[in-house]
């Protein structure tokens, strides 16, 4: 149900219908909620074209960043396969790469929070010395840089739509 109202409402934003437009439209007394949440979460048609190429340079250092990470997991697991020191404790180390994967996926889909999680988790990288080095350090603050200034531009603070009894 949530899927088929947000396609409805990325079809309305195309045609570059005003997020007011569209929940004056859509909204029934049991989706409201839910379809503000989805207009909130995504940009107007014009904005998320203007910023199309920054996403796609975001998401290029995203991906960049997380492929360096899955080799050096992989470079760890046949070292320690290789040394008899395999533990499934190890395939832990996946889970960055796969919280990295669902936020680029949101940034592909230029939603609100995939911009917000992705400002947070550069934040945090920077908290690991393995990615204060040369060019991990660069890459980390162009992401916080390049998901701040998106988060900005696509989502102005006085373009939010407020829920129903505030």
């Amino acid at each position: 149900m949530a899927e088929l109202l947000e396609e409805q409402v990325r079809e309305e934003l195309r045609k570059g219908q005003k997020k007011e437009t569209i929940l004056a439209r859509l909204a029934t007394p049991e989706n409201r909620d839910n379809l503000i949440y989805i207009l909130n979460n995504l940009p107007l048609e014009s904005r998320r074209l203007q910023g199309r190429w920054l996403n796609y340079l975001l998401v290029i250092l995203v991906l960049t960043v997380t492929a360096k990470k899955i080799y050096l997991i992989a470079v760890l697991l046949l070292a320690a396969v290789k040394l008899n020191q395999f533990t499934p404790l190890l395939l832990l180390d996946l889970i960055v790469p796969a919280i990295n994967f669902y936020v680029m996926r949101e940034l592909l889909r230029f939603h609100r929070q995939g911009y917000q999680f992705m400002t947070v988790l550069g934040a945090l990288a920077l908290l690991r010395g393995e990615n204060r080095i040369f060019p991990d350090l660069y890459l980390y603050l162009a992401i916080i840089a390049l998901s701040l200034f998106l988060l900005w531009k696509m989502f102005p603070a006085g373009d939010r739509l407020q829920p129903s009894g505030e």
